[in-house]
């Protein structure tokens, strides 16, 4: 097989069976769409939200279906004195509510032993015959991902020398590649251990060395340089070009396979417990004019949505101060250092935000900030910076959007969740669905046990979401903390 048919069959390859697994799911989940948005009052709306989002909550409404089916009506009137139709509205009301599916990931569990399907590109082991690459160890090998690596020989015809010798120095263009003879002379280059080039070799056989250096390099013939002169124990590398045509059966063509990685869930609940007075029934019935059914049902659901979002949210701070990463901080304080006003002042935090994308990208060679959430000062702070606006802004209820900063959704938290006067801000990749911080899983939004009638007059009963959370890249996050907040003592 020659190397071009090799190149155009194998260079990028997908399992077939992985394939229709992910084209599957989401013809399933359209079909629900389409089933839901075609429901009196619980299907409005569904075909204006996103189309993952819409296809999240009406797996979950599913989900919540199959759940209530299994209930004899005895067990589902007695939750709440209420009816299937008022636990799907609480499902219908509180998961496209919530904010966890705008910072992170919100993946309806179809089986209770679903997992969250990655695709990631990643390097082919070809073992010793490849030595295109500029690092200190080769990055053929299925634990290096392809977007995380800045290595960019592996597609080319320049491959590394065989360095060797102390006086002179040689480096050799003779193995692995250049075994067959494919050496081709005027295309090196020389570099220190830093990455720093020493020497480039020119078409005509001369070389360019850097003025810092005194270095003089000798091309003996058949793929073998020399090095002297008294910075010759600088250059600890080199790069050549061969010739790939020679290579008929591909044997050093530099491959990157998409490789499928599961992320098993393990449901768990999530518990509340809901208690209420028979006199708030009779009040709320009789007197206000108010249903005490949709009260209840309206409170539950805010009370979840809280529930799930500072979870969630208290889960990704802990991840980011776990990540490796420091936190970074910006001086509030008039003019700090120069005779800026305080407003003034503010407006330079947008390059502290943006400072976190460049600290992930220098890491993983990609991130940014595509999510903000605070405490309550710290938010409030941004509010001062010319680019916020309240575009998106939700009620003032639990966890909460209140803006947008630059074209950034901002998100508030109680100080208990993140301190007074932090940020963290997040990365999600908006093209994959799968490539971001936390994924959480749900398979049942919303279990009752059924109120329970006391002597004192009291109900109560217990609530659940069943479902599970998996970290699954914790460098998109960092933190930022803001010094010398007006009013914010900390």
């Amino acid at each position: 097989m020659g190397i071009r048919t090799k190149m155009t069959e194998d260079a990028l390859k997908i399992d077939s069976t992985d394939q229709y697994v992910l084209n599957e799911r989401a013809a399933r989940a359209d079909r629900l769409v389409e089933k839901w948005s075609r429901v009196p009052e619980i299907g409005s709306g569904l075909k204006n939200m996103t189309e993952k989002r819409a296809q999240t909550l009406a797996i979950l409404l599913e989900n919540q279906v199959k759940h209530l089916s299994k209930l004899s009506e005895t067990q589902y009137s007695n939750a709440f004195a209420t009816t299937p139709e008022n636990m799907i509205r609480l499902v219908r009301l509180a998961y496209p509510n919530s904010i966890r599916d705008k910072l992170f990931t919100e993946f309806a569990m179809e089986t209770a032993k679903d997992s969250i399907k990655y695709i990631k590109p990643v390097y082919t082991a070809k073992g010793s015959a490849i030595s295109r690459y500029m690092g200190d160890s080769t990055p053929f090998d299925t634990s290096h991902v392809t977007y995380e690596d800045s290595e960019d020989l592996f597609p080319t015809e320049m491959a590394r020398a065989t360095m060797g010798g102390a006086d002179p120095i040689t480096a050799s263009f003779t193995a692995n590649e250049f075994a067959t003879g494919a050496y081709i002379p005027g295309y090196a280059q020389f570099f220190a251990a830093d990455g720093t080039c020493i020497a480039i070799e020119n078409r005509s056989g001369t070389f360019t060395v850097g003025s810092a250096y005194t270095v003089t390099i000798i091309y003996a013939g058949n793929g073998v340089y020399t090095i002297e002169g008294a910075d010759r124990a600088l250059v600890t590398k080199a790069i050549g070009r061969y010739n790939s045509e020679v290579d008929l059966l591909g044997t050093h063509l530099g491959e990157v396979e998409l490789v499928m990685t599961d992320y098993q869930f393990k449901i768990r609940p999530t518990t509340l417990g809901v208690s209420w007075t028979t006199l708030s029934e009779l009040l709320l019935d009789s007197t206000v004019g108010v249903s005490t059914e949709d009260t209840l049902m309206d409170a539950a659901g805010q009370e979840i949505k809280k529930a799930l979002d500072f979870r969630a949210v208290k889960i990704a701070y802990s991840a980011a101060q776990t990540n490796g990463y420091a936190k970074l901080e910006f001086d509030a304080e008039a003019g700090a250092g120069t005779d800026d006003s305080y407003i003034a002042t503010a407006q330079t935090i947008t390059q502290i935000i943006e400072r976190i994308g460049d600290v992930q990208y220098n890491d993983i060679k990609r991130g940014g900030v595509s999510r903000i959430v605070g405490g309550p000062g710290a938010v409030t702070y941004l509010r001062l910076v010319n680019g916020f606006t309240t575009k998106g802004a939700q009620p003032r209820i639990g966890g909460y959007q209140v803006g947008e900063l630059l074209g950034v959704p901002v998100f508030k938290v109680p100080s208990d969740v993140i301190p007074d006067n932090e940020l963290l801000c997040v990365w999600k990749n908006e093209n994959n669905e799968a490539d971001v911080s936390i994924a959480f899983g749900t398979l049942v939004p919303f279990f009752s046990t059924g109120s329970l009638q006391r002597k004192n007059f009291y109900k109560e009963a217990g609530l659940a979401s069943f479902g599970d959370w998996q970290i699954l890249n914790n460098k998109y996050f960092g933190i930022i903390k803001i010094n010398n907040i007006r009013g914010v003592v900390v």
